[in-house]
Formats: C-alpha cells, sequence, structure tokens
C-alpha cells in the first residue's frame, strides 16, 4: 500500500503554489527523518523534474550523477557529461526555456561543500529565470538549518531571492495518531513517547501495539530504530568526533541538564561544550529550556533532549546494547515496561502544552502569546505549563501521568499562582491527568476557574 501524506497540507499547498507562480525559488529546511524528500515528491508528482539527492560526494561525483539524473528528461543517444555546476545550470536554463520544469537539489549544504561558489551560480541563473520570466521552480533543501538560514541570510548570494522558505518541522502527538489506525488516547500517548513526531520513525514502527513496537522494531538488531541516532551521529549529520556528542547525549540523558554538570560527566569545557550544544540544538536532538516568563526571556535554562524517540533511545536502549546485541530482548523489554511511566511524565507534560497552543477551547486558555513551563529560581516551585498573553499569565497548570487526581495538585496551583503574583491573579488554572478526576475535584471545578483535562480530552 503507498505512503500517504500525513498532516502536511500547509506544507503541500505553499510548494504546489510554487510550481504554479513559475519562477520560483523555495528553501526547504528541515533534519533528517522529517520527511521533506516524501513531502517533495508528492508536491512535484505530474510535473516535468528533475531531482537529485546529494550525498557527501566531491564536486566530480556529484556532477556525474546529477548528469544521470538530467539524462531522464532527454531521449538522447548520447550520454551527458558536465564539466562544472556551471554547465549543469546551463543545461537546466535550456530545459526550462523549452517547457516548464522543475529541480530539486536536496542536501544542498553537500552540494555545497564540493563547491562552495555554487550558490553564486545560482543567484546568477535565478535573476535571469526572474528577469525573463521563465517557467522553473529551482527547490533547494537541506537538514543543515544554520547553513540554509546563513544561505538566505545578510551578504549571501541568494539574500532576499527566496519566493518561499518553509521550515519542515516534527509533528505534534495528535498529528502522529495518523499513522496508526488505533484511537486509544494512552496507547497513542505511550506510542509518541516511544517514537515521537518524526514521520519516517513513526512508518517504520507499522501499526503494531505498543509490546510489538518495543520488541519488534526498536530492540532487535538491524532494524532502523536500533540505532538510528548512532547511525545519523556517525554518518547523517556530518559531525566530525561523533563519540564526545555520544557522551553530551548520555549526560543529559542521565539528567545532567545545566552546562556546568554536563561538562564534569563528559569532561568536556567551555567552547569545546558549548559548540556542541550549539550543534546539537540545530539538529533538533537538544532543546535550551527557560522558563516562561511574561513580556521577557529568562536567562536560567536547563538542557533536555528534545525528541521523544531520542530521549527514550537514550534512556532505554543506549545502555542496553550489550544485552540487546547478546539478543536478550525479553528481558530488555520487560524492564523498560516495568519503568515507562517514569518516561512518560515530560512527554504528557510536552502533549498538554501543545494542546494549550493549538488545541484548547478559548474558554480554556484564550488567547496565547506563548506556551511553556516556569519553575522558581531555586527549583522549589515549578509548573508545568503556562501560558501568556499581553504580559499577563492566561493559564497554568499541573500535569500527572496519574490514574486519577484530587486536590492536592489544585492546592499547588493555587500556592504558585499567588508566588506569581499580580500577572498571573486571573489566570485559568488546568489540572491534566491520564484517566480522570476524583468527584470533589469535579464539583470544586463546577464552582471555581478550574478546567479538568484528561487524557482523552487531548484529542478530542
Amino acid at each position: 500500500m503507498a505512503r500517504a501524506l500525513i498532516d502536511r497540507e500547509g506544507e503541500l499547498a505553499m510548494l504546489r503554489g510554487a510550481l504554479s507562480e513559475r519562477p520560483a525559488l523555495v528553501v526547504l529546511r528541515g533534519r533528517r527523518r522529517i520527511g521533506k524528500s516524501f513531502l517533495l515528491s508528492v508536491a512535484v508528482a505530474g510535473e516535468r523534474v528533475l531531482s537529485f539527492q546529494a550525498d557527501e560526494q566531491d564536486e566530480r561525483g556529484h556532477l556525474a550523477l546529477f548528469a544521470r539524473e538530467a539524462a531522464r528528461l532527454l531521449p538522447t543517444l548520447a550520454p551527458l557529461a558536465f564539466a562544472s555546476w556551471e554547465d549543469a545550470l546551463r543545461f537546466v536554463d535550456a530545459e526550462a526555456r523549452s517547457a516548464p520544469l522543475a529541480v530539486v537539489l536536496d542536501e544542498f549544504q553537500w552540494l555545497c561543500e564540493g563547491q562552495p561558489a555554487l550558490p553564486s551560480m545560482l543567484q546568477r541563473h535565478w535573476d535571469r529565470w526572474q528577469r525573463d520570466e521563465v517557467p522553473i521552480v529551482m527547490i533547494v533543501a537541506g537538514s543543515a538549518l544554520s547553513f540554509l538560514e546563513g544561505l538566505l541570510g545578510h551578504g549571501s548570494p541568494l539574500h532576499g531571492r527566496a519566493t518561499f522558505r518553509p521550515l519542515l518541522g516534527p509533528l505534534d502527538y495528535r498529528q502522529a495518531r495518523g499513522f496508526t489506525s488505533r484511537h486509544d488516547p494512552e496507547y497513542l500517548l505511550r506510542r509518541f513517547a516511544m517514537l515521537g513526531g518524526t514521520p519516517q520513525y513513526q512508518a517504520w514502527a507499522g501499526d503494531l501495539s505498543l509490546a510489538g513496537i518495543l520488541r519488534e522494531r526498536i530492540l532487535v538488531r538491524g532494524r532502523p530504530l536500533y540505532d538510528d541516532p548512532l547511525h545519523l551521529l556517525r554518518g547523517g549529520e556530518g559531525i566530525r568526533s561523533p563519540g564526545s556528542y555520544l557522551s553530551v547525549l548520555w549526560s543529559i540523558a542521565r539528567g545532567d541538564t545545566k552546562f556546568n554538570e554536563i561538562s564534569s560527566r563528559t569532561g568536556l569545557v567551555g567552547p569545546s561544550l558549548a559548540n556542541r550544544l550549539d550543534r546539537l540544538q540545530e539538529l533538533a536532538y537538544v532543546e535550551l529550556r527557560t522558563p516562561c516568563v511574561p513580556g521577557a526571556r529568562a536567562r536560567r535554562g536547563s538542557y533536555r533532549i528534545a525528541d521523544p524517540y531520542v530521549r527514550f533511545w537514550f534512556r532505554y536502549v543506549f545502555p542496553n546494547r550489550s544485552r540487546l546485541e547478546l539478543g536478550r530482548v525479553e528481558e530488555v523489554a520487560s524492564e523498560i515496561e516495568a519503568d515507562f511511566d517514569n518516561h512518560m511524565g515530560p512527554v504528557f507534560e510536552s502533549c498538554c502544552r501543545a494542546w494549550v497552543a493549538r488545541y484548547a477551547p478559548a474558554d480554556v486558555a484564550g488567547r496565547v502569546d506563548e506556551v511553556g513551563a516556569w519553575w522558581s529560581r531555586d527549583g522549589r516551585l515549578e509548573i508545568d505549563v503556562v501560558a501568556h498573553h499581553t504580559g499577563r499569565y492566561t493559564l497554568l497548570g499541573s500535569v500527572t501521568w496519574a490514574t486519577t487526581v484530587g486536590g492536592r495538585e489544585c492546592s499547588e496551583l493555587d500556592t504558585a499562582r499567588d508566588q506569581l503574583g499580580a500577572n498571573a491573579a486571573r489566570a485559568q488554572l488546568a489540572l491534566f491527568a491520564r484517566r480522570g478526576f476524583t468527584p470533589q475535584l469535579r464539583e470544586r471545578a463546577a464552582r471555581e476557574q478550574l478546567s479538568l483535562v484528561s487524557a482523552r480530552d487531548l484529542f478530542a
């Protein structure tokens, strides 16, 4: 059965819009496995297209492969060959002037590593295509986010020339349910905690039970989900010295959230550690969380692994690889299942924040400028879900991956609201729980400014 495109309607419409507004220059950004290539294949289906995906070869190798792809456009007897990218772009120019053409240059950063002048060459041709209204769509895509941002920045040859510049991110917990036929909210949340919102990971898992995903897709040697973080860090992300990056991720996975804590465990100091953390943030493996404060950005922050699958992998797969290499899958799987509720807490919190930001009814959160979490400087007080609008807190929420929630969490929210002061005085309070709430709490919610949200409500 053909794979379907799931919850990318906006990006697909943008790309198809570019195809109808030629000439157009599109720069599509997104980390690996996020679905860029598949989205592009759907967008250009039925078009006259020249599509090329680069890798770590040198310029000569790229040109040879590009010539082979270009030859598919022409029923020519003589094989094509390009001596330079200027030759290749002249070929593209001639073909686009003869008939409408879409060109896809995927993983563009590798092409530029082989030929740093390629953006300047492309700029010269683009300016002529735009001047002459040539019916071409040039789509540049890649996973090196900072490189592509620089490609569009001031001083770059392509600055100000991109017609569309979409950033493809991971799916959220509700969008990711499109990869399974199952509807149970707990299954969907646990599946998301294992696989995250990366489309390729969801597709690799199939429509199995949680036990099946764990035992047949993640913990088995030879399956992509068994070692994809290692594969990407060692070869797919252009990282030098991947061992040090693994050490940083392993440190964060073990609970080191401060720069000094990570430095102490890994032995990396100063710029050496800072550069690795910056690179991991660029690749969306790590995020720096700061307290959500109206009108200001708090200086204090903590690091955590951003992607749920990568967090799951470093918590459960990476430290157990020796046993898994010996085939002791059931032993490891049983241990994971016994501990999995401890892993669910942070994931459930992030899903609740996504619900407030995107799906909550207006009577719960109203308008929001930002949704996040908040914690006091001394770490004694933490609010799992915080939303604010026009300088005031609009919602404060407590999240518990527990079967039933009672009044203690509500009292803690009252205390937190008091500590935040006047800016939080009118904030809506919300309690999030896996299944439900005590009758007494439901009675209180009916009387007061209190919202009760279960896992089922997150998907309603």
